[in-house]
């Protein structure tokens, strides 16, 4: 389950294969010299002047860039009705540290939101490291905390936080497979901060079998994508946004956002609420 990102035109260079004379017929024999060709020199990892061209490379490059480094995951998926009204809401933050100590903020509503961490409306922190495993939760406006030893004994794992329920196995395979559901282009290059970033966008979806969780959706239409990317081919951010079919005929709006932040920054410390959690657990 899964549960669920400054206009700058992009100008390439680009010329011909003819050729260019020398500077003076008079002067002796007529020099040539090849013109330009467009090339993906200067563009991330997979991706060329006419967008992605290599999806599993751009998504190992982007996986390689948090691969045993900190980094804080935010992910939301989002289903309303034509109305406006929310049928699902899943937010995920989940912060990770290079030993992958963990904290993780998760919140579910709306009445087909899924029950990874119960029955919805709810929202539950999880807190871990080699030794202990942390929660604390509001139901019905009380707060719950539980204390477990060994916390790779439990199914609250980083991993399965990061690869069942904000993404899609990881990094790699969710990218990978969000990109091969569209046909993509670049939009321009920008600069955000000083980091010279590209902006993909996708507008048609390439199969029937789009990427995201089909278990409240059908038939995908009206599907666009926007990537941000970094010159080392790492993903910043995806936003995926489409109208999707249910098997009642009406048809619900999608949106889905992955961000990656304070990457080599973050760090995990203990929660405010660590003490009281450890007593009553």
């Amino acid at each position: 389950m899964r549960a669920a990102a400054v206009v700058v035109v992009l100008v390439v260079l680009a010329g011909c294969s003819g050729i260019v004379p020398g500077p003076d017929p008079d002067s002796g024999p007529e020099t040539v010299t090849p013109a330009p060709v467009p090339t993906d020199e200067g563009f991330p990892p997979g991706i060329g002047p006419s967008g992605v061209t290599d999806s599993s490379a751009l998504a190992v490059a982007h996986a390689a860039a948090l691969d045993g480094n900190a980094y804080t995951l935010l992910s939301n998926r989002t289903v309303r009705r034509p109305n406006g009204s929310i049928r699902s809401v899943l937010a995920v933050e989940l912060e990770l540290s290079p030993s992958r100590r963990y904290h993780v903020d998760v919140s579910v509503r709306g009445p087909d939101a899924p029950v990874v961490i119960g029955e919805p409306p709810t929202r539950a922190e999880y807190w871990a490291d080699d030794e202990t495993y942390l929660r604390r939760q509001v139901i019905d406006n009380r707060t719950e905390y539980s204390r477990y030893d060994a916390s790779e004994d439990y199914v609250g794992t980083w991993r399965f936080w990061l690869g069942t329920v904000a993404l899609d196995i990881g990094p790699e395979a969710d990218l990978r497979r969000t990109l091969d559901s569209f046909r993509t282009s670049v939009a321009e290059r920008t600069t955000d901060d000083g980091r010279e970033l590209v902006h993909i966008v996708g507008t048609a979806t390439r199969s029937d079998e789009f990427v995201d969780d089909q278990s409240d959706a059908g038939a995908v239409t009206n599907a666009t994508l926007h990537a941000f990317v970094t010159e080392s081919g790492f993903v910043e951010s995806y936003h995926v946004v489409y109208d999707a079919e249910r098997a009642d005929g009406s048809v619900v709006r999608v949106r889905r956002s992955v961000r990656f932040r304070e990457v080599g920054s973050t760090t995990v410390d203990r929660p405010s609420w660590y003490d009281e959690a450890v007593a009553q657990g």
